[in-house]
């Protein structure tokens, strides 16, 4: 395990195993964050943690956009890894890589919030095998995608954990990419936490492409100071069963977070997105946009919270959900919530559950269009309307890729 031998990583580690065996299970079922996603199934198997890949080992990855770390089924692989240009004032490096006085500087990520009733965060730290930290200085801005990727190779079920850092200084500038590929099976948690200092601007591009085997448990914490500005892009096409559990704080006046989501779903696919965000000061804004399109018999959950807390005048919040229902068997719930504790703020939301406009799909077969493709063609309409402001021209085209690939898969 990564730190093994550093006094205050082992102790971590022991202090969250010791948490970890007063658990019965990994979640609490009866919590309200729960009620749509049962992992009776996960919890009834006994997967053995994931072994170290041979880093020789051939797998396809799609071509570097700029630096990346890449980790096969939970552990790095220096070979498929690619650090030769990173910028001067970076530092990125996986877990693996850290020296004592890293740990030390960046004690975060060896702290958990024990005493609840929720597993999953000590059982991260326990057995984080993977991740990285990447900490960006003041003022340095980095024109190229960082990537950190994740593939999955094992075909017989197994678990990896991946816990990370990112940290940009004042002024700071980065585009990050964090991608699951690979046909790998079993459960993955990944957690990670975001600082986005003052006058600071994080485009963060999720793309999960994970194999129909695997269950991912992804939990992703983002702070944002004064004038910090995030925007953040996320696509859930794979995995058997995924769960989002993003938390977003507004901490400094000005700070501005604008959050595209994307979930396609086939077979019986299973997505939980639960969203928290809060806007702690005043003269802030948000912007939430989510779309899903639910195929054969799917689910998607999309419980999104926007909270304006007591004196948090001057908020400016927007949230919204928009969804396709593709089979009479799937299955969207969407749940938009605004709680608003100040005065003198804008604040809008609104959800929809359809299906495909049925004049537009006149429209294209009258126009010599095969069903299928006229489908495919306005569920993607559908979907790009939110990843169209991916700000870097390769990595929307990435993004817009795997996107038409997904849908074009659909039964």
């Amino acid at each position: 395990m990564p730190g093994a031998d550093i006094a205050r990583v082992d102790a971590a580690r022991a202090a969250a195993r010791a948490a970890l065996a007063q658990q019965s299970a990994l979640v609490d079922a009866r919590a309200e964050t729960w009620r749509y996603t049962s992992l009776r199934a996960l919890e009834a198997q006994a997967l053995p943690l994931a072994s170290a890949a041979d880093d020789a080992k051939v797998v396809e990855l799609p071509p570097a956009l700029g630096p990346r770390l890449v980790f096969i089924d939970g552990h790095y692989a220096p070979r498929h890894s690619q650090l030769a240009d990173l910028p001067v004032g970076v530092n990125f490096k996986p877990l693996s890589a850290l020296r004592a006085e890293d740990w030390q500087a960046h004690a975060a990520l060896l702290q958990f919030v024990g005493g609840g009733s929720d597993a999953l965060e000590p059982l991260n730290l326990a057995l984080a095998s993977a991740g990285v930290l990447l900490d960006v200085q003041p003022g340095v801005v980095v024109d190229t995608p960082i990537e950190v990727i994740y593939f999955g190779v094992f075909a017989s079920p197994c678990a990896w954990h991946a816990r990370s850092r990112v940290l940009l200084g004042e002024g700071a500038r980065v585009i990050l990419l964090e991608r699951q590929l690979g046909p790998g099976a079993g459960l993955a948690t990944l957690h990670t936490e975001y600082h986005v200092h003052a006058d600071a601007r994080l485009d963060l591009v999720q793309m999960q492409e994970a194999g129909a085997a695997l269950s991912l448990l992804r939990t992703s914490t983002l702070m944002l100071a004064a004038r910090a500005t995030l925007r953040m892009h996320a696509l859930d096409l794979g995995a058997a069963l995924t769960r989002h559990a993003l938390g977003v704080r507004l901490r400094g006046t000005q700070a501005r977070a604008e959050l595209r989501h994307v979930v396609v779903l086939d077979r019986r696919q299973h997505a939980d997105l639960q969203m928290d965000l809060r806007h702690e000061v005043g003269e802030t804004n948000s912007d939430v946009r989510c779309r899903a399109v639910a195929a054969a018999r799917s689910r998607a959950v999309l419980q999104g919270a926007i909270t304006i807390a007591a004196g948090a005048d001057g908020s400016d919040a927007a949230l919204s959900t928009h969804n396709l229902l593709l089979s009479d068997q799937a299955e969207i719930d969407a749940r938009p919530v605004m709680e608003i504790h100040a005065d003198e703020v804008r604040a809008a939301h609104g959800a929809s559950v359809g299906q495909l406009d049925a004049t537009m799909l006149f429209y294209l077969r009258a126009r010599g269009l095969p069903e299928a493709e006229a489908r495919a063609l306005l569920t993607a309409a559908h979907c790009r309307a939110v990843l169209d402001d991916i700000v870097h021209a390769d990595l929307r085209t990435a993004a817009m890729q795997a996107l038409d690939a997904r849908i074009q898969s659909l039964r």
